[in-house]
């Protein structure tokens, strides 16, 4: 059963690395992170690379997505709660199956130290417990090593290559399916 709404997570933060509620504040570092780095879009399936202006609409429609049950964008942060280091969002809901799908990434200085994967699994853990997911989907390309560890780190198992899955800026793209179930079932392979 879905809930009314998805709820803000409050508190979560493990080793410095803190996650909160996306703020106006965060539109300018948001855009940044794609001038940055110019294959950050490509590499995360976005349609194009996000403006300042089309990232504080996005953070204006974020009440009413999460009202509908329908999506969660948390801001990555440090336990000032200040800089913007990354995004972790919960998508692609099915309520009936108690799945969902989640997605991250990180500001360019902010990687290779360990906060994405802390912050993901903060997020996951919060998301089986809180909402009782009972699977959580992580789907990324072949070419994403980064992405792909950082899941497996996390106990998400890949369970095959969608071929021609996306049409990605034009082109099609394969996507890894990577899986990771709260509760094994009696039909799952072990």
């Amino acid at each position: 059963m879905p809930p009314n709404s998805l709820p803000v997570p409050d508190g979560l933060e493990r080793d410095g690395v803190a996650l909160r509620r996306l703020r106006a504040r965060d539109a300018h570092a948001f855009a940044a992170a794609f001038r940055d780095d110019p294959q950050l879009g490509v590499t995360i399936g976005a349609d194009e690379d996000p403006t300042e202006n089309g990232v504080r609409r996005f953070i204006a429609r974020q009440p009413g997505l999460r009202a509908r049950g329908e999506f969660l964008g948390l801001a990555v942060t440090d336990t000032t709660r200040r800089p913007f280091l990354g995004h972790v969002m919960l998508h692609t809901v099915a309520w009936r199956h108690r799945r969902g799908e989640v997605g991250y990434w990180l500001v360019p200085a902010a990687r290779g130290r360990g906060i994405g994967r802390t912050a993901v699994g903060l997020f996951v853990e919060w998301a089986f417990a809180e909402l009782g997911l009972e699977r959580i989907e992580i789907t990324t390309t072949p070419e994403n090593a980064p992405a792909r560890a950082l899941a497996r780190s996390l106990g998400f198992h890949e369970e095959g290559v969608m071929i021609g899955r996306n049409l990605e800026r034009g082109r099609r793209v394969d996507v890894v399916l990577m899986a990771r179930v709260r509760v094994r079932c009696h039909n799952l392979p072990s």
